[in-house]
């Protein structure tokens, strides 16, 4: 008899639950944000109205088929289609957030169908306005960073602006061109562009071309998005626009040394990078990350000033503290072992054009 256990093998059912239950989670989720608030308010406010099966099949199938349509015919109708089943996609997870609560209160206290189908109706009509005008606003934030050793003290008087997410392909040159024109209000010393500038493929150097307008040097390190389309495509389109470069590279520019490093998943880059490249012991060091991962290794390695984006702060509430769990840094200006670290919300927005508990942001980052 050998003395090596025979493995057992893996139960069928077990086999069949693991790769049946991630497909059943996703359909729930899709039902319940994408089918079940349309009908339901529908048969709130007309209780006698039945859908048609062309119906249902639109609420059904509509959002993941326009979605995917972009992807087959790229180009400007393609994309406002995207635009707006994605929209449709945000106001439908509103209304489920709003009808939710509703159900759950029902249980306790009878309400009358149409009564409160109008007014959750009028509800989500306010709140989806409301959205969509937040998400086109375009703040400029002013931030003051404190800087305390000598090779961070030379750079005093350094003004940074920060682009994060700006998410071209879900928005629009024009909105790119809107953020650069707001960029320019400062008289920077540099821009940083801290990934997922474009999230759909083949975006032309036309609609990048508002990038060659700042006034300001500009450096860029590459995304989420980007690494999921074509990636070296727009490195090169950006290069041509005068837009610096960096993967896992650094620069010097005057008294900063800039870093910057691509993003990747599930695990930061920021370990695994830094120790091959050299701080500049004269210099204030401005690493760029997409995702707020890494900090305390970024500030072992010595970086004064770390910039990341892609939480979006969450862009729709309660998504909020769904990203939270996952990026508890989700927003804001941290010190991280004496190390600033500041996490945009994002210039612009991916997916739902809406905005709801965060807004649009272009940072200005004082060294002081």
């Amino acid at each position: 008899m050998s003395g090596t256990a025979t493995r057992q093998p893996v139960p069928l059912l077990r086999r069949a639950y693991r790769r049946v239950a991630p497909l059943v989670a996703v359909v729930g989720v899709y039902y319940a944000v994408l089918v079940y608030p349309p009908l339901r308010l529908a048969g709130l406010i007309w209780p006698d109205w039945q859908p048609t099966t062309g119906a249902l099949a639109l609420v059904m199938a509509g959002p993941a088929a326009g979605r995917l349509i972009h992807e087959w015919l790229p180009g400007g109708p393609a994309r406002l289609l995207s635009a707006a089943v994605m929209t449709w996609l945000g106001i439908c997870f509103i209304a489920f957030c709003l009808i939710l609560p509703w159900e759950l209160l029902g249980l306790v206290v009878p309400w009358p169908d149409r009564a409160s189908g109008i007014v959750l109706l009028a509800m989500l009509i306010a709140t989806t306005l409301v959205g969509a005008v937040n998400a086109q606003r375009l703040r400029l934030r002013t931030l003051d960073i404190t800087l305390e050793d000598a090779p961070a003290r030379r750079a005093a008087g350094t003004t940074l602006v920060q682009l994060s997410d700006v998410h071209v392909g879900s928005r629009s040159g024009r909105f790119l061109g809107r953020a650069v024109r707001r960029a320019n209000e400062v008289d920077a010393d540099a821009v940083l562009i801290t990934g997922d500038l474009v999230d759909f493929r083949h975006i032309s150097r036309r609609v990048l071309a508002p990038l060659g307008e700042l006034r300001a040097p500009a450096y860029f390190i590459i995304g989420n998005h980007e690494r999921y389309v074509d990636c070296d495509d727009i490195c090169r389109r950006l290069a041509e626009l005068g837009v610096t470069v960096l993967r896992n590279a650094t620069v010097r520019a005057g008294a900063l040394q800039i870093v910057g490093i691509d993003d990747a998943e599930p695990k930061s880059q920021v370990s695994r990078v830094l120790p091959g490249l050299t701080p500049d012991p004269d210099a204030c060091r401005v690493l760029l990350y997409h995702r707020p991962d890494g900090a305390r290794d970024a500030a072992s390695w010595g970086a004064h000033l770390m910039l990341c984006g892609h939480t979006h702060n969450g862009q729709i509430v309660p998504f909020n503290y769904l990203v939270r769990r996952v990026f508890p840094r989700i927003h804001g200006l941290y010190d991280v072992d004496g190390m600033a670290l500041y996490v945009s919300p994002g210039t612009g927005t991916w997916g739902p054009l809406l905005r709801l508990g965060s807004r649009c942001e272009v940072t200005v980052l004082r060294l002081v």
